[in-house]
Order: C-alpha cells, then structure tokens, then sequence
C-alpha cells in the first residue's frame, strides 16, 4: 500500500474515532459523571477530544499488539515520542474528573 493511501486511511480513521468519541461522550459519558456526582459542564470538548483519541490510541495498540499488523505507519505512530504523550493526555481528561470530582 503506498505511503499516501496508508495516511488518508489514518485520516479516514481518525474522523470515525472523532464521531465515535462525540457518540460516546455524549450517550455513556454523561451519564456515567452524573451518577458519580460530576456535573457534565465545562471542559465538555477537553473531554470529548480524550475519548476520540484514547478509543483511536487502544485501536492502534489493539492492531498492532493482538492483531500483530506489520505497517511501516503502525510502527512509527507507536515508536513516536507524540502518539504516547496523547495517550497519556487523553487518558487523563478522560478519567481525572472522577478523582477531582468536577470537569
């Protein structure tokens, strides 16, 4: 597969973890903060943004540890120094309102 097919596929994938990540943040999030006390107002688009990128995060670790894809593009997302610190960041948008208990 050429290099420039292998990005607009990562693109195509990104956007699809963006509307799932809007899906999700919206129907399970919400309700998952509000019954722990956590009023879903706020840093709604902080939020919203570490769910897309952690579900895109978990896929890419997904497709290259379980499934072993070999893709020279795989390899370089999870070698890079970016991907990891967005793993990171996403996680923690995502799950600090549960330890501070607020948005």
């Amino acid at each position: 597969m050429s290099l420039k097919k292998m990005y607009t596929v990562t693109l195509v994938e990104i956007i699809i973890f963006i509307l799932i990540g809007s899906i999700i943040s919206e129907s399970l999030l919400k309700h998952l903060y509000q019954g722990f006390g956590i009023s879903y107002t706020g840093n709604i688009g902080v939020v919203f943004l570490g769910v897309s990128f952690l579900l895109f995060c978990l896929y890419t670790l997904f497709r290259t540890y379980i499934l072993s894809v070999k893709n020279a593009l795989l390899k370089e997302r999870i070698t890079s120094f970016t991907f990891w610190l967005v793993f990171i960041w996403s996680a923690y948008s995502v799950f600090s309102p549960f330890i501070r208990g607020s948005l």
